[in-house]
């Protein structure tokens, strides 16, 4: 009972991260703060319940393996702050497969966590490609600087591990096909993330409008002395105090693609439907 409890609070929560993300880049701490709380409560009320710790165990190693991950995409500026909590929150939510849910007969060939780390990294991909076309789209004006062209001998190894794949069985022809495509599409996705990184995720920002978690991408001096790196992974609300302070007020910053979206629907995909791979 806890556990469907959990899901529901996880799932409205995730859904309105990812609305509060799209609309603006961050999510409020009390959102992903408030779901790591709620997730300690009820793993806790539900270990009394069925008279066992081994709930809290669980939910404690899906909380050190997210975290270790969180921490990871989090100074790579993969991720921001509130990205990695709730993804901490969901470590100690859903370090297993919650028997409710059962009835949808998903595919749990594989522990469920690295299930959600795994459709994470598709839904993932295609929704980063997906938000990727949107703002080529929207700043079509810009299009004219893209430059896609590949050199034509680098055709020959995806074509090579295609002609290789004809000679396997299904389940590793079909992995041999993914590796192709993804070589394949590698140097246009390439260019593609790093013009719209460049083009239009890059721009100058005032000291009204910026944000705590926004990156930088140059250090930050006050008579010499560095009060910000490029190196890290975002502003924090002192630094920005010290900024206003000391009347340092134009940067150039770079804005992160929202990622709770995908966080979402990776989560619901899990819980429906298990493993993305049948094998």
């Amino acid at each position: 009972m806890f556990d469907l409890i959990l899901i529901i609070i996880v799932l409205i929560a995730l859904l309105i991260s990812s609305f509060i993300d799209m609309k603006t880049r961050e999510v409020p701490d009390e959102l992903s703060i408030g779901l790591i709380a709620a997730a300690v409560i009820l793993k806790i009320l539900h270990a009394f319940e069925i008279g066992s710790f081994s709930v809290l165990i669980y939910s404690v190693i899906g909380f050190l393996a997210f975290l270790a991950l969180s921490l990871i995409l989090y100074h790579t500026r993969q991720w921001g702050g509130g990205d990695a909590k709730l993804f901490m929150a969901l470590g100690i939510a859903l370090p297993y497969y919650p028997r409710e849910l059962k009835i949808f007969n998903p595919n749990l060939n594989i522990n469920f966590m690295l299930i959600i780390v795994v459709n994470l990294l598709i839904f993932g991909f295609l929704f980063g490609a997906g938000y990727m076309v949107y703002l080529l789209f929207k700043h079509k004006t810009k299009l004219k600087k893209l430059k896609l062209n590949v050199k034509k001998y680098y055709f020959l190894l995806p074509v090579a591990i295609l002609i290789l794949s004809l000679f396997f069985e299904y389940e590793l022809r079909i992995l041999l096909l993914i590796l192709a495509l993804l070589i394949l599409i590698y140097p246009y996705l390439f260019r593609i993330v790093k013009f719209v990184e460049k083009e239009i995720l890059t721009y100058k920002l005032t000291i009204n409008k910026l944000t705590e978690g926004d990156w930088i991408l140059h250090d930050v001096y006050h008579k010499k002395i560095k009060i910000y790196s490029s190196k890290s992974p975002g502003v924090t609300k002192k630094q920005i105090e010290l900024f206003k302070k000391y009347k340092i007020s134009n940067f150039i910053v770079r804005e992160g693609i929202p990622f709770v979206p995908a966080i979402f629907l990776a989560v619901l995909f899990s819980l429906i439907f298990g493993n993305i791979f049948p094998f």
